[in-house]
């Protein structure tokens, strides 16, 4: 009779040892998928856009857009949004590191981000 008990116990942890290895490998399997293939967040949330006001930047003779920014201010990061926008970390020229959202179809910039003060 021992036996007999003995061996359900065993195919039963033999079996939940099995399933255990196959959910870890769902796991890693869906995190692995979700790394390679990320899904784009929307830009609105469910309350509706935040419309910032335009910040329009002046152009030169030759139609260059032009952004007013301190002497020795270069580009950390560019990341293209969904909408068309473009977020552009600027850091450096003495003033504190921030974000502009730059439209490049209406050649302006839509708002600016500080991300603390210097």
């Amino acid at each position: 009779m021992e036996k007999q008990g003995s061996r359900a116990l065993l195919a039963a942890v033999i079996g939940m040892g099995v399933l255990l290895f196959i959910g870890s490998l769902a796991l890693v399997g869906v995190l692995v998928h979700r790394m390679m293939h990320p899904v784009a967040t929307p830009a609105t949330t469910v309350a509706g856009p935040v419309a910032a006001p335009p910040v329009v930047a002046g152009a030169d003779a030759a139609g260059d857009l032009v952004v007013d920014e301190a002497p020795g201010t270069h580009v950390q990061a560019v990341t293209a949004r969904a909408d068309g926008l473009l977020a552009v970390v600027l850091t450096g020229g003495g003033v504190a590191d921030r974000v502009v959202v730059w439209d490049p179809s209406g050649r302006r910039i839509v708002a600016r981000l500080v991300l603390g003060r210097s």
